[in-house]
């Protein structure tokens, strides 16, 4: 079989050119707003880098700024909690922190924005307790409060990379040090943090990209970012090139954040870890202590999920009977569709770009086939702005052709349609199920494929016999983390959705901008059930 396999060594050009196609095209939008760049930008530039820019650029950086510190503070304090301690409902504790994840950020400002609001839950409760109605109003409705609410929401990332580490951390270093007279606080602060700063930075990475890439929190709370300009560049003025430099500049923010952690970073390496080493040992708290550590971790639960589940339930046993009247069972049914093709359509491209990549027998082809899953690093409202602009002018061009040859017009094809939308999601969500798939296919091995080739099988029937059933968990992974990513994703659906066609988002979204915020609990807590699936499962692997 060796020397068979040595003698079709040879580079498939067929399977090369087919990855090399679907790379391009999925590259159509990112390379799509840098040709444009060229154009300049529109006639209201001028305006916005002289009034306006600065406020964006401001307002961004205080996002960052504010949201790092909340985050850090919430998950990785968490993360040390959950694994270096042991006290009630510890167990319990590892995965109801990462349920804010299945809330998305605009769902859970709707939710503050009424429980915070003039004679809201916050004023009834206090004034209650009180007996006095006179209640000191908190104003969340500001750039402070959406960084609340902003940090509440992502800081799941750094919680699941910190815990990851923590739990796998040696706890040789840790017991060195306390011989040496180092208390557990110092030794968490000079041993435990340096070692997990990757880790940590990788989580904290994840949430800067959903801070600046926000539209349905920070336009409902009034906040001026990069986001919230370009949809107002393009609607609002009807200026998509100026969208297109506003897009430029926010993911050159994207590339200077990764820039920057290379840079702290320097040449510095990690390793915590050696083959001798013990695992990290859970230290018994006494028990004036426990208290303490159950309210302190359970404080990120009860913002990030708790109290925003609970303020949507309550909006629905008032509302859900006129929502569900008005199709809400229509709306529903389009928001499973479309998430469901959508996940289809990126695991059937994952296994073609990765079996591809196999069967090209190239490693350039190879490597080239992952510049695919760069696209999920790319804002879904520059993404929808680079799908707009290139579908439009695709189907400009057909329609001249079809009128000026065959004497017919036809319609939009592609722009404002079902097939751009998905295009679109095929952009933003690949990597989601690429990742698990690729995971899958290399802890599988390629020994069945060799035997099945060397037996003279065609591909398709080693693809579907073999190579599919092998790997069913990894593409099952990787549809439903797609499904669920697709039906809470708004300011891209917001933009490219077909005229009469509505999802769940949306609805929400319409709902809490015509200021019925209410009515947006029924698709919410939808969206919010949906999203529990993948914390479920992330659970379950974190603990396998």
């Amino acid at each position: 079989m060796t020397s068979f396999l040595k003698n079709n060594v040879k580079i498939d050009k067929k399977w090369s050119a087919i990855t090399v196609i679907i790379v391009l095209l999925l590259g159509i939008p990112v390379f799509t707003i840098l040709v444009k760049l060229i154009d300049g930008p529109g006639e209201s530039w001028g305006h916005i880098t002289k009034y306006l820019l600065s406020d964006y650029i401001f307002n961004s950086l205080y996002l960052i700024i504010a949201c790092t510190i909340f985050t850090l503070i919430l998950g990785v304090l968490s993360a040390w909690f959950v694994s270096a301690y042991d006290f009630p409902l510890r167990k319990m504790l590892q995965w109801l922190l990462i349920l804010p994840l299945a809330v998305p950020n605009y769902l859970t400002a709707y939710a503050y924005a009424g429980i915070f609001d003039y004679n809201g839950t916050y004023e009834r409760i206090v004034s209650y307790i009180i007996h006095n109605d006179s209640v000191w109003h908190i104003e969340i409705m500001s750039i402070w409060g959406l960084a609340f609410v902003l940090s509440i929401s992502l800081y799941p990332y750094v919680y699941l990379a910190a815990r990851s580490f923590f739990a796998y951390q040696s706890n040789t270093q840790i017991k060195a040090a306390q011989v040496l007279g180092a208390s557990r606080f110092r030794t968490f602060r000079t041993i435990v943090l340096p070692l997990a700063r990757p880790a940590i930075v990788g989580g904290l990475f994840l949430v800067l990209m959903e801070v600046l890439t926000d539209y349905g929190a920070t336009y409902y709370y009034g906040v001026s970012t990069f986001t919230t300009a370009i949809f107002r560049s393009w609607f609002a003025l009807g200026e998509p090139e100026t969208a297109v430099y506003l897009s430029a500049i926010l993911c050159l923010l994207i590339v200077f954040l990764i820039f920057l952690e290379r840079v702290l970073r320097g040449k510095k390496r990690y390793n915590s870890k050696g083959d001798n080493a013990q695992p990290l040992e859970r230290k018994p708290l006494n028990a004036k202590f426990r208290l303490i550590f159950v309210f302190l971790a359970f404080t990120p639960v009860l913002l990030g999920f708790a109290a925003p589940v609970a303020q949507m339930l309550y909006w629905a046993s008032f509302t859900a009977r006129e929502v569900w009247s008005s199709g809400f069972l229509d709306l529903m049914g389009t928001s499973l569709y479309l998430s469901f093709i959508a996940a289809f359509i990126c695991i059937m491209v994952s296994i073609f770009l990765i079996y591809g990549a196999i069967w090209s027998r190239s490693k350039t082809i190879a490597n080239f086939s992952k510049v695919t899953i760069l696209g999920y690093a790319v804002p879904g409202v520059v993404i929808a702005v680079g799908v707009m602009i290139p579908t439009l002018i695709f189907d400009k061009s057909l329609i001249n052709f079809t009128s000026q040859y065959f004497g017919w017009s036809m319609g939009l094809l592609i722009n404002g349609s079902i097939i751009g939308l998905l295009f679109a999601y095929l952009v933003r969500f690949l990597a989601v199920a690429y990742n698990p798939i690729e995971a899958s296919v290399t802890k599988t091995g390629s020994t069945f494929e060799q035997v099945a080739q060397v037996l003279g099988i065609k591909r398709w029937k080693r693809m579907l016999q073999i190579n599919v059933p092998l790997n069913r968990m990894g593409l099952i992974s990787g549809g439903i983390l797609v499904f669920v990513d697709v039906m809470k994703e708004l300011p891209l659906t917001l933009l490219l959705k077909p005229y009469g066609i509505m999802t769940l988002s949306v609805k929400a979204f319409e709902y809490a901008s015509d200021e019925r915020i209410a009515e947006s609990a029924l698709p919410a807590l939808f969206i919010i059930a949906t999203g529990l699936i993948p914390i479920i499962l992330l659970n379950r692997l974190i603990n396998a």
